[in-house]
């Protein structure tokens, strides 16, 4: 199982971000709200101490937030436009972290990136939800490409970005503590990958039944990553209702797929029938009814 090992590192700081949240109390969502995003970037040059800010730099946070926003039906606002009555504020800092290679060829490289921020979400009453992030790139000890890692602003920020229990997820978390989960579950199906598996895994931590019947949908996207996403979330919820799709998703053609689903079938039924798609259709027909939900 390729997956499992590299989604438990993130599962603590996942939990406890999502514990930390402090909600509304699920108000209702607003038709609008302001988006406020700041940014900053740094570097440090070989040999020297103080960090340098990375000019003209910024990351497509603000085109997360607006896609977020669309499919909840919350129609993004902006600074300029004045009080709505709901904003959200999003902070960002980014450091690129650079060593010396050898290959491909003798250059000090930028390949690992320190990225940390806040999210606040303030209502009209000015109760607040709230949540941190932070995701670390590596810099790997060889390098067999360069991407052009001379120059900070290549640095894998979008990596970080996107990087499991980041900024994505915890803007899950934010928006369904200050508006419910059904502020998120449209994003099951926003177009990029990474807004979806975050927001399958987020859903999951929440552990709310009514995403349910959206992360069963879920289980046949395009994307491998989010498949076992939903499959894993379905499991940590632990609604019956799913066993069913659970046991087609052993079909699948991802092995994580089918790791994930077994899990889920045995965390929920309490039997461990392995990963065997006949094993576990012959038992679950066995069942009677009422034990199928």
């Amino acid at each position: 199982m390729m997956v499992c090992f590299e989604r438990s590192c993130c599962v603590f700081l996942a939990l406890a971000t999502a514990v930390a949240l402090s909600g509304i109390g699920h108000a209702q969502m607003p038709e609008a709200a302001v988006i406020e995003i700041d940014q900053t970037f740094e570097y440090r040059q070989p040999s020297h101490i103080m960090f340098i800010p990375i000019e003209n730099f910024d990351l497509p946070v603000l085109d997360y937030v607006e896609d977020m926003f669309f499919a909840a039906g919350i129609e993004p606002m902006y600074p300029e436009d004045g009080d709505v009555g709901s904003t959200l504020h999003v902070e960002i800092r980014g450091r690129a972290s650079g060593g010396t290679y050898l290959e491909p060829s003798k250059a000090y490289l930028y390949t690992g990136v320190d990225l940390a921020g806040e999210i606040n979400i303030t209502g009209p009453d000015g109760a607040t939800a709230s949540g941190v992030f932070t995701s670390t790139i590596q810099r790997p000890f060889q390098l067999t490409l360069n991407l052009g890692y001379e120059d900070p602003a290549n640095a894998p920020f979008m990596r970080a970005l996107e990087q499991p229990a980041g900024f994505i997820e915890q803007l899950c978390y934010a928006m369904a503590s200050a508006w419910g989960v059904e502020s998120i579950l449209p994003s099951l199906l926003e177009d990029e990958a990474a807004i979806r598996f975050a927001t399958a895994s987020a859903l999951g931590n929440i552990g709310d039944p009514i995403a349910v019947p959206d992360l069963i949908v879920a289980l046949v996207d395009e994307h491998d990553r989010v498949r076992w996403e939903s499959a894993w979330s379905l499991g940590r919820i632990g609604d019956v209702r799913a066993v069913s799709d659970l046991i087609e998703a052993l079909k699948d053609k991802s092995q994580d797929v089918r790791w994930f689903a077994s899990w889920s079938l045995r965390t929920i039924t309490g039997e461990d029938l392995g990963t065997d798609y006949d094993t576990w259709l012959a038992w679950w027909e066995s069942q009677e009814a009422p034990a199928q939900g």
